[in-house]
């Protein structure tokens, strides 16, 4: 894999997903995968649009899915929901798998 892959992780100010964030990238470091995670709020995703290779909305802001998903449509941008497990659990890791299944790059964890 070339290029670092750029994940969006959307709440509805950002706090929740900074500290999934973290996760996120810590677990992507440990295992070697160029992808790094930026933690932002609703208001603010529509701007970073350009600038990402795939979203995941955490499962407080899921009525938002709809209107999202059609401005990552637009992008061709992968949308989903974080697993809402993993969210609760602040899996890192799992988000991680989650988050490389939607760009189509194998993981292992």
């Amino acid at each position: 894999m070339g290029r670092t892959i750029r994940l969006l992780l959307v709440c509805s100010w950002g706090a929740s997903s900074g500290v999934l964030c973290r996760k996120i990238n810590d677990a992507a470091q440990d295992k070697g995968v160029p992808l790094v995670a930026e933690a932002v709020g609703i208001h603010e995703c529509q701007a970073k649009l350009p600038l990402v290779d795939v979203i995941l909305l955490e499962p407080q802001i899921g009525h938002h899915k709809r209107n999202l998903q059609k401005k990552a449509d637009a992008h061709a941008i992968p949308l989903a929901m974080v697993n809402p497990v993993a969210f609760a659990t602040m899996n890192g890791e799992k988000v991680l798998e989650q988050a490389m299944a939607l760009v189509s790059i194998p993981f292992s964890s």
